[in-house]
């Protein structure tokens, strides 16, 4: 045992050096008779235990090191979601008694209490020295609620990082514009106003109209929609055409009746992994409408393993979803209505992540419209109404969602120079950059006709070298620091295009306020999430236990009809509709009735 732990890199250097001293040679070993070699053995083991005793008596834990120790592993349980119960649990208690018996486990009230406390002071006080440092801060802020259907405010500063600062309880206090906006007051007063650049929020009347109040208060403050909602609503308004409508209904109904039916996922499954072919289907969200071509899309990937379950000896499935499971106008029809939302979806993925992208939302507006235009040929289902319908609907929804400040920004991406402008468009860009300017009280009127021209330092090709390489922000700061003009483009940016980081606050604070533990109150179950999301965010942590490919992007009974229950644009976002029950129909009905009546 002794030459074992001497071999050990994992055994400490002082038991080493204390077995070392025990005089062990072959010679005596061999030279011991069997009862005195069994006693030799004996006192090594008993030299050995006394060895640690003497140790693990001389290092005990000091009162710091507790108190650390019980912070970090708070810090844990609240950052991992995992919960407070933990220390309670016996054999967690049994595996730290094994592992360390001088260290004992903090009670949950004073992991709840006082360590929360403490934790999330330090972190409150952390954050908020850093953002009064910022010169940029743009701020985006939503309502939902939460496990007990108490009101919530979130709100979320980038800078242009987004950093969890504050979760409002609104009690009885409805979300007016008029509340709305004062809290909004609230916050910015304690970071300073003349640091803030825009606000963002969803399409919500109330949001909207209490972004006005406060740019009221504060006039260079600019109120900005999120581009995911405005893209989202996008794909509304193409589910709303009627040929595609019904499809999305049978499509659905599809998908619903064979994740519903135990056996008929298993076998679904079965076959996926026989033929190396497919994927687990997806049920799109009730109100994420671009959430429907993730769901067709997973349909397409499973056609084989799809076709192959509708003729399967063992399938007990229903002729109305056999038949359009067989039928190649159903898989025409999935193939149209992807074609139709993959070009929305894939901008709304791109521009929902943390990355500062106002830069790109002017061309993804653009690269929606013509690349619509470049799919309607192909698209079958839709006649020329239909095809005009999807056309108006870019244009009023990029009227309605774009501002100066994104002409700016494409301006003042060195990628670009914002050479797809439109001449009103590019004069608004540049005016909203003298205005921006006048606020900061700087004059960049010289500098940014010689970044156009590509005069003066912009003439050096070193400047453009690298220029697709580098991020616009890390390319002003770095290459162009020491002109005014470099002031003006950091601000504006570093202005995020979406509300999307307050919607992965809702995230955060739903899987720690969950169902199963309701116990947590309000404020508790606030301080936890925002421990939780800012220190996820710092450290880059992904959790994988919230992001299972598997799982469906919504539950069944949180389905409607895609139509049934409309976003109403004029509420806020939290709204909640009914579960309607589940219609089939034939998908040949629908391809008669629009041959019938496009001959009318």
């Amino acid at each position: 045992m002794t030459s074992r732990l001497l071999k050990c890199y994992r055994c400490p250097t002082v038991i080493k050096n204390k077995l070392q001293k025990i005089p062990v040679t072959s010679t005596t070993a061999t030279n011991l008779p069997l009862q005195e070699e069994s006693h030799h053995e004996l006192s090594q083991d008993k030299s050995l235990t006394d060895t640690i005793s003497i140790i693990t008596t001389s290092s005990e834990i000091s009162t710091e090191r507790k108190l650390y120790l019980d912070q970090l592993l708070s810090k844990a349980i609240f950052v991992s979601g995992s919960p407070l119960s933990i220390v309670e649990h016996p054999l967690w208690v049994r595996f730290y008694d094994d592992l360390q018996p001088l260290y004992k486990l903090p009670s949950r009230k004073a992991i709840s209490t006082t360590h929360l406390e403490t934790i999330y002071n330090e972190m409150v006080n952390e954050i908020t020295d850093e953002l009064k440092s910022i010169n940029d801060l743009h701020l985006q802020c939503d309502g939902w609620s939460n496990q007990r259907n108490e009101g919530i405010i979130n709100f979320i500063i980038a800078k242009p990082e987004p950093v969890f600062i504050k979760s409002l309880n609104t009690l009885t206090n409805r979300h007016t514009s008029q509340y709305v906006s004062q809290e909004i007051i609230k916050v910015i007063k304690v970071y300073g106003g003349h640091k803030f650049v825009t606000l963002i929020g969803d399409n919500a009347n109330n949001i909207q109209r209490a972004f006005q109040i406060v740019k009221n208060s504060y006039a260079h403050i600019i109120p900005l929609r999120c581009v995911a909602h405005t893209l989202n609503l996008l794909c509304e308004d193409c589910l709303k055409l009627e040929p595609i409508n019904a499809f999305i209904s049978i499509a659905t109904d599809t998908i619903k009746a064979i994740k519903r039916n135990q056996s008929m996922s298993a076998l679904l499954a079965q076959i996926v992994k026989e033929k190396g072919s497919g994927e687990t289907l997806k049920l799109p969200g009730k109100t994420r409408w671009g959430s429907y071509c993730t769901a067709l899309k997973s349909l397409k990937k499973s056609k084989v393993a799809l076709q192959t379950l509708a003729v399967h000896e063992d399938a007990t499935i229903l002729d109305e979803i056999k038949s359009n499971l067989l039928d190649l106008n159903f898989w025409t029809m999935v193939e149209n209505c992807i074609k139709l939302l993959e070009p929305i979806t894939d901008k709304i993925f791109k521009l929902e992540g943390n990355e500062i992208l106002i830069n790109e939302v002017y061309m993804a507006f653009k690269d929606i419209k013509s690349t619509l235009n470049f799919a309607f040929p192909d698209i079958s289902v839709l006649n020329e109404h239909h095809k005009q319908h999807i056309t108006n609907a870019v244009i009023r929804r990029a009227d309605n969602c774009l501002k100066p400040i994104h002409y700016a920004a494409y301006l003042l991406d060195p990628r670009s120079q914002g050479i797809e402008l439109e001449e009103e468009h590019e004069v608004d860009a540049m005016e909203f950059i003298h205005d921006v300017s006048q606020s900061l009280n700087i004059d960049v009127g010289v500098d940014l006709a010689n970044y156009r021209a590509k005069q003066g330092l912009w003439s050096k090709p070193f400047i453009w070298k690298n220029v697709a390489e580098i991020d616009p922000v890390v390319w002003w700061r770095g290459l162009c620091k020491s002109k005014l003009l470099s002031r003006v483009a950091v601000r504006i940016l570093t202005a995020p295009c979406t509300s999307a980081a307050t919607e992965r606050s809702f995230s955060t604070h739903a899987h720690i306020h969950s169902h199963k533990r309701n116990r947590l109150t309000t404020d508790r179950a606030a301080k936890i999430a925002f421990i939780s999301y800012n220190w996820n965010l710092l450290h880059k942590h992904k959790n994988d236990d919230n992001d299972d490919d598997d799982e469906t992007l919504s539950t069944p009974r949180q389905l409607s009809s895609p139509l049934g229950s409309p976003i109403n644009e004029e509420q806020p976002s939290t709204s909640r509709g009914y579960t309607q029950e589940i219609e089939f129909c034939n998908i040949n009905n629908i391809f008669n009735d629009y041959d019938s009546s496009d001959s009318d």
